[in-house]
């Protein structure tokens, strides 16, 4: 099924009602707009005759009612064509935005964000002008065709052919142009998501520009972008201003027509100079509908490519393996037990874990140990299911993990990321998100009481795009509050104490400590630092993604390996000696 009868299928027919009614609205107007060149028609043939003036003045009067009428009927048709093309755009926005947060980080990857952002902005917009403008166009030509071309076929047939012919040459000649203009469109609304990216990959990364002095490479990227976008601008705008003409030559050649052949028609009788008069105010009644058809069929093309652009997320199903019939987390901690865990990245030929063993009881709290690369991130990314992992490999209690549902199983374990994102918006509205009660108590879990102090306006303050206004410690700890102040059951903490002081980090241990003491969560505790990992039940150690170490704190710390040279090197480090 082509893609625009999807769409209109899919989003325009329950607004069909309304489009109904615009569609008799501009049937009314279209008809007293072909009336009232015959009315002007009856009024001219009655002057010639010499009528008396009140039959002037009836058919004066006529035509001043029906240009009232023509003004209102016509405004009515206007909003009901819009209103649902502005329906249409909401619907459509509230669809691809739930859609894309339902997909997995997987099929995410596979589009810069400012591609995401060019669909969710430019490509509807170019889908909402086609909903509301371009529908009402198509409307207005066939009915302007229709009215006008009967109307002319009623009155003078022979001279009604003639004049229509040069409209069918020209649209025939305009199609010759239409594949070409599409494929320009295509390309443009590319050029344009890659215009978006290099914007937000930009302002995201301004702080580094300016601090390596790479203004001008970055200037010189953009302008290479940019220049590509506006070449193709000028191909589709000349390719344009050749549909216009194409079809105005049209109607410029109806009037020297309506002159030659129409002319001696009004000498020998066969139509009356007031009938003449009507041909020539319908041929330019034609104009207009004739122009538009330029636009619209440029906007039909530019919506048909936004449609495809916009299915394409739509119409890709969500990597959910543990559906229709998904298992429900446990309610209370679970034990996690993960087999024979191997797994890589898509694309890539390394494994980032290999054949990953272990077992956490209920509410016990596993430490993960390990240097950069070694697949700490992973191991927590898969147990949110961020990344599905094998059939067979991570167990819930004993269920398979991609059986659980996965929003539930979410709900229920709460995730605190190496890398923390906070909203461009307040303080509060980031440690609550949606729930200023949950606020309060953040600040405590996250230590943040003598930072409310400092900050110009407290849990008020606007930390910026990314937490940009908060220190590297001030974002991690409020991106670990957030995780921690949410009813949960499963606690998964993926190095968030590297930014904060020795100081910081013992009080948010004893927090966790707290914490893990009143609700009883299942803890799985990623750090580089040795130190927050001594209370831990457990302990394993990765490196290359293999598990080449593992047991308690104390134990580990007792005999040679990774954990105590670690531990030798940051005691050295705290106290500026010799390991």
């Amino acid at each position: 099924m082509p893609t625009l009868l999807r769409f209109t299928r899919r989003y325009m027919l329950p607004y069909l009602p309304s489009y109904a009614a615009g569609t008799l609205a501009l049937i009314a107007t279209s008809w007293l707009s072909v009336t009232v060149p015959f009315e002007v028609a009856a009024g001219v043939d009655a002057i010639t005759a010499g009528a008396p003036g009140e039959v002037i003045q009836a058919h004066a009067w006529r035509i001043a009612a029906m240009g009232v009428a023509i003004i209102v009927i016509r405004t009515l048709s206007r909003v009901l064509y819009f209103t649902p093309g502005r329906q249409i755009e909401a619907d459509l926005k509230r669809d691809l935005f739930a859609i894309i947060l339902r997909h997995q980080p997987v099929t995410l990857r596979g589009y810069a964000a400012g591609d995401l952002f060019s669909r969710l902005t430019n490509d509807i917009n170019m889908v909402r002008v086609y909903a509301g403008f371009g529908t009402l166009t198509v409307a207005n030509v066939v009915v302007a065709i229709v009215m006008a071309g009967g109307q002319m076929l009623r009155t003078a047939p022979d001279l009604a052919v003639w004049l229509l012919v040069p409209v069918a040459v020209a649209f025939a000649a305009v199609q010759l142009l239409v594949r070409r203009l599409f494929v320009l469109i295509r390309r443009m609304q590319v050029e344009v998501a890659a215009i978006s990216e290099e914007v937000l990959a930009s302002i995201r990364g301004m702080a580094t520009i300016q601090a390596f002095v790479a203004e001008d490479a970055f200037q010189a990227r953009f302008d290479g972008r940019n220049e590509a976008y506006q070449g193709t601008s000028i191909q589709r705008s000349q390719l344009r201003a050749l549909l216009g003409p194409t079809l105005t030559l049209s109607t410029s050649i109806n009037l020297f027509l309506l002159l030659a052949v129409g002319g001696p028609m009004a000498v020998e009788g066969h139509i009356t100079v007031g009938e003449l008069v009507a041909f020539a105010t319908l041929a330019n009644y034609l104009t207009s509908p004739l122009r538009q058809s330029s636009f619209l069929i440029s906007v039909v093309q530019q919506a048909r490519a936004a449609m495809e652009r916009i299915e394409v997320l739509l119409d890709t199903p969500p990597v959910r393996p543990e559906l229709p019939s998904p298992a429900t987390p446990p309610a209370a901690a679970p034990a996690i037990s993960i087999r024979g865990l191997t797994w890589a990245y898509p694309g890539s030929d390394q494994p980032a874990l290999i054949d990953v063993d272990l077992d956490l009881p209920a509410g016990a709290t596993l430490g993960v140990f390990g240097t950069t690369g070694a697949g700490k991130t992973t191991l927590l990314r898969l147990l949110t299911r961020l990344d599905n992992p094998p059939p067979g490999t991570i167990f819930i209690d004993g269920t398979d993990l991609l059986q659980l549902d996965l929003d539930a199983w979410r709900r229920v374990a709460s995730f605190a990321s190496q890398r923390p994102f906070l909203f461009s918006e307040t303080l509060g509205d980031n440690l609550g998100l949606g729930d200023p009660a949950r606020v309060p108590r953040a600040v405590r879990l996250g230590a943040l009481g003598p930072d409310l102090e400092r900050l110009p306006e407290g849990l008020g303050t606007l930390v910026g795009e990314s937490g940009v206004r908060l220190s590297g410690g001030q974002r991690q700890r409020a991106a670990l509050a957030r995780a921690l102040v949410r009813p949960h059951t499963v606690t998964l903490l993926d190095d968030v104490l590297s930014a904060v002081d020795h100081g910081t980090e013992h009080e948010l241990i004893d927090r966790l400590e707290e914490l893990r003491a009143e609700e009883r969560t299942t803890t799985v505790l990623v750090s580089h630092r040795v130190s927050a990992l001594q209370r831990c039940d457990q302990v394993i150690v990765l490196h290359d993604g293999r598990v080449i170490d593992r047991g308690t704190p104390a134990e580990l710390l007792a005999r040679d390996g990774p954990i105590r040279d670690a531990w030798l090197a940051q005691q050295a480090a705290e106290t500026g000696g010799a390991p």
